[in-house]
C-alpha cells in the first residue's frame, strides 16, 4: 500500500505528539530521565551552554554533548559529584536517588525514613516512650543485633526496627541514673550510627548530615574520648557530595592530630580509629584524583593495622581496620582513581573470609565488578553484579554505581549475559 506525504506528515505530528508527551512525564518522574537528559534539563535551567559547562569541568565541549546524550556514563562517583557542582545541584537529582520500590515489599526501609526522620528531630525533646524501658543488659542486646543488621547492611529491617529503638534509648537517656545513662548515651550514639547507614545507603541526602550531628551529640553525653574522631569520619563522607575534598582532608587530619598520642601509644582502639580515618582519606584523596595522596594514606591505614596485630580480631568502633579491609580499599582506591586494570589486579588478589560482612563484600564486588567493565570484560563484571547484589542486595540495588553499571551492561549486552543482566535490570527498577 503507498503511503501519501499526507499520510507520512500526519506520522510525523502523531511522532512529535508522542514525544512530547513522553518528555512530559519523564520530566514529572525524574526516575524515568536518563542520566543525560537529567543533565541536559539541569543545565538549561542553569542558563549556561555546553560550553560552559565543559569549561566548569574542564572538559570539552564533544564530552558534555556525549553526556547528554547518554553515549558517555557518569560511571565515577566523583564525576558525578563535580558534575552536580557545576550545575548547582546535589548528586541525587543526577542520579535519581532514593530509588523508591513499586511495592510495599520493594520500598521497605524506604517507607520507614519519615518515621527515623522523626526520631532524629526530637533527640533532645522529653521522651514519648510509652512502655516501661528495658534494663541495659536487653538494651545492649537490641543493640547487638542492630551492629548485626548494619553489617550485613540488612537496611530495610534496620530501618524497621530504628524507630522504636531510638525512641527506648532516648527514654533511657532520661530515666537511668548514672553510671547507666551514660552508657545509655553510648548505645543511642551507636543507634545514630545505624540511622546514618539507612540514611546514607538509601540515598537520602540531608540525613546524614543530621545523624552524624546526632552521633557527635550522644557520644559526647557518653563521655567517649574517641566520638570527636568518630563523627570527623562520618563527617568528611558528607563532604564528598559538594566535591569538598580539602575541607574533607582537613576533617580527617585535624582528627588524626587529636588522637596521635594515643596511636603513638599504641592504644588499640587508638590504632583502629587512626586507620579507619586514613582508609576515609585515602578515598578522599582518590576522589580528588591525587594517586599519590590515595595510595601514600592507605599505606598509613596499613601501618596501624600492622601495629594492631592479633587485635585486629576486634571490630573497635565498627570500623574494620583490618588487614582484609585494606586489600578491599586496595581495590576501590582503584577504581576511583578510574585505573580499571590495577583495579582487576588487586581485586584478582584478594582473599575475602567466609565470614565478611556482607556490606563490606557487596562493596567490594561491585567495586570489582567497575574494573572489569573499565577492562572490557563484560561477562566477568555481570557474575560479580550477581555476587555482590546476591550478598548485599538493598545495597546494590540502590548504589547509583551499580546501576549505571547495569544500564552499561545493557548498552552493551551480548548474548551470553543477555537474560541475566535483564533480570538484573527489572529487580533494579532500570527495566
Amino acid at each position: 500500500m503507498d503511503i501519501s506525504a499526507v499520510d507520512i506528515s500526519a506520522m510525523g505530528k502523531a511522532k512529535a505528539i508522542q514525544q512530547g508527551y513522553f518528555e512530559a512525564m519523564a520530566y514529572s518522574d525524574p526516575a524515568a530521565e536518563s542520566v543525560g537528559t537529567r543533565v541536559r534539563r539541569a543545565r538549561k535551567r542553569a542558563g549556561i551552554t555546553q560550553i560552559e559547562l565543559a569549561r566548569r569541568l574542564n572538559r570539552a565541549q564533544s564530552w558534555v554533548s556525549g553526556v547528554e546524550n547518554d553515549s558517555i556514563p557518569l560511571d565515577s562517583v566523583a564525576l558525578i559529584n563535580a558534575l552536580a557542582r557545576a550545575l548547582r545541584m546535589h548528586p541525587n537529582e543526577l542520579t535519581a536517588r532514593p530509588y523508591r520500590g513499586d511495592s510495599p515489599s520493594e520500598d521497605r526501609g524506604h517507607s520507614a525514613i519519615p518515621e527515623i526522620r522523626r526520631q532524629l528531630e526530637r533527640y533532645d525533646l522529653d521522651p514519648e516512650w510509652e512502655d516501661a524501658v528495658r534494663p541495659l543488659s536487653d538494651l545492649r542486646a537490641v543493640i547487638e543485633r542492630a551492629r548485626w543488621l548494619r553489617r550485613e547492611a540488612r537496611y530495610a529491617d534496620l530501618a524497621d526496627e530504628l524507630p522504636a529503638l531510638l525512641s527506648e534509648l532516648q527514654a533511657a537517656t532520661h530515666l537511668y541514673e548514672e553510671p547507666d545513662r551514660s552508657a545509655a548515651f553510648g548505645l543511642l550514639s551507636f543507634a545514630y550510627r545505624a540511622a546514618d547507614a539507612v540514611a546514607y545507603n538509601l540515598g537520602y541526602a540531608d540525613l546524614p548530615v543530621i545523624t552524624a550531628n546526632r552521633v557527635r551529640w550522644a557520644g559526647g553525653r557518653a563521655g567517649d574520648f574517641y566520638n570527636e574522631a568518630i563523627f570527623a569520619y562520618i563527617r568528611s563522607r558528607n563532604l564528598w557530595a559538594s566535591t569538598s575534598w580539602n575541607d574533607a582532608m582537613a576533617v580527617l587530619d585535624t582528627a588524626c592530630a587529636s588522637i596521635e598520642r594515643e596511636y603513638t601509644a599504641g592504644t588499640s582502639e587508638a590504632l583502629a580509629v587512626w586507620g579507619g580515618l586514613q582508609l576515609r582519606a585515602a578515598i578522599t584523596a582518590a576522589r580528588k584524583n591525587d594517586a599519590d595522596e590515595a595510595w601514600s594514606r592507605h599505606r598509613l591505614a596499613a601501618e596501624a593495622v600492622t601495629r594492631l596485630g592479633a587485635r585486629q580480631r576486634t571490630n573497635y568502633y565498627e570500623l574494620s581496620t583490618n588487614q582484609t579491609n585494606i586489600d578491599i580499599h586496595g581495590v576501590a582506591i582503584a577504581v576511583e582513581l578510574g585505573d580499571g586494570p590495577q583495579a582487576v589486579q588487586r581485586a584478582q588478589a584478594v582473599r575475602l573470609p567466609k565470614n565478611l560482612q556482607a556490606g563490606r563484600a557487596g562493596y567490594h564486588y561491585l567495586d570489582y565488578a567497575r574494573g572489569l567493565l573499565w577492562c572490557g570484560k563484560r561477562d566477568a563484571a555481570v557474575a560479580e553484579l550477581e555476587r555482590a547484589e546476591k550478598i548485599a542486595p538493598m545495597l546494590v540495588r540502590n548504589h547509583p554505581m551499580a546501576q549505571q553499571a547495569v544500564r552499561t551492561l545493557l548498552d552493551l549486552e551480548r548474548y551470553s549475559y543477555r537474560e541475566r543482566i535483564r533480570r538484573l535490570g527489572v529487580r533494579m527498577h532500570i527495566l
